[in-house]
């Protein structure tokens, strides 16, 4: 972990002074641990989700998501934050965040009744003064829409959830990305407050531009997932090794260290499908191009049937009726996470 958060573990109990109490509704894993990241960074938090026997977990500091270090740094910050499972405490907060999980069906599409339910509920107890941001995935165009609180005080704030790593990037944000009804217009003092606490760069767009900009840094991964697992399954056929390959791209400046060149059984998690079905929707709608979409997609669909070619093909004999066992059931390391694994 990054010695910046380690030391957040050491951080005085002392409240900052005259500082916003920030509100999180939705204890996903995402509300989750963005709640405690902000705890940890001197704020008062108030965690809201109408599950009364998740909040009673949670109370108990029995968390409900696996994340490496995410104990350790609720316990450290446990007297920063209340959890509740009444909508009106919300009212006690200058900063509230949508941070609920959207329902995404198998096909990647979603349902953002919830999503917007939750949003309608909550500005009912914001005081007149508070500032609304919508934390969890939408499509472009969602923010915009509503309604129940006024733009000047309504933002779209791209999260950077990363699943086994999301305590550590919580704490050490690259950036901050924000969508505004108007752009060049100061953000609240209380909101750019809590951003100023990172320490790290932000930026400000419209709400569209911001919703388009998590698909977009999503679409550069998946681009780099699919890179990596086309040769790595040509390497295979080739005598080619792999992970000597790998090395070489690293140190290309045009690629770098921090790329996705693990070769994997293709694109899961949920979050990334979602955004690769937005698209095919809104290209759709308005006749834009979605090939290379189409065939990250087909790419993805072949690489989970990587292992079942490999024992046809490797495996003498195989008896049709025989019993596989595959050891690893989540979608990647440290985390607990199923959904939308491939299978």
């Amino acid at each position: 972990m990054a010695a910046t958060a380690r030391s957040l573990l050491a951080t005085p109990t002392e409240q900052l002074m005259d500082a916003p109490v920030v509100g999180f509704a939705g204890m996903t894993h995402l509300g989750i641990v963005s709640a405690i990241a902000i705890a940890a960074r001197g704020f008062s938090v108030v965690g809201y989700d109408r599950n009364e026997s998740l909040i009673s977990r949670l109370d108990r500091q029995d968390l409900p998501i696996l994340e490496p270090d995410l104990d350790r740094f609720l316990v450290a910050n446990r007297n920063r934050i209340r959890f509740s499972s009444a909508p009106s405490d919300v009212s006690r907060c200058d900063v509230v965040y949508i941070a609920a999980a959207v329902p995404t069906d198998d096909a990647g599409d979603s349902d953002l009744i919830p999503i917007a339910a939750l949003v309608d509920g909550v500005s009912r107890h914001l005081r007149d003064d508070a500032v609304l941001v919508v934390l969890c995935q939408v499509p472009p165009g969602f923010t915009r829409t509503i309604s129940r609180v006024p733009h000047s005080r309504l933002f779209f704030q791209v999260e950077t959830l990363i699943f086994g790593r999301a305590i550590e990037r919580a704490l050490n944000a690259e950036r901050f990305i924000m969508g505004c009804a108007d752009a060049g217009k100061p953000l609240p003092p209380r909101y750019r407050g809590i951003l100023d606490a990172f320490g790290c760069p932000t930026l400000q767009m419209r709400y569209e531009s911001a919703e388009l900009a998590k698909i977009s840094i999503n679409f550069c991964l998946v681009a780099s997932v699919t890179v990596a697992n086309v040769p790595a399954e040509l390497s295979e056929s080739i005598g080619a090794d792999w992970a000597e390959v790998v090395p070489a791209l690293r140190l290309d400046r045009r690629i770098g260290q921090y790329s996705y060149l693990s070769p994997g059984l293709g694109i899961a998690g949920g979050n990334i499908e979602r955004d690769l079905r937005t698209v095919l929707n809104l290209a759709g709608e308005r006749g834009t191009d979605i090939g290379v979409v189409n065939a990250w997609i087909a790419n993805s669909r072949r690489r989970r049937d990587w292992c079942w070619r490999v024992l046809r093909e490797r495996v003498v004999n195989l008896d049709p009726t025989a019993r596989v066992g595959v050891l690893g059931l989540a979608y990647k390391e440290h985390t607990h996470s199923t959904k939308t694994r491939p299978r």
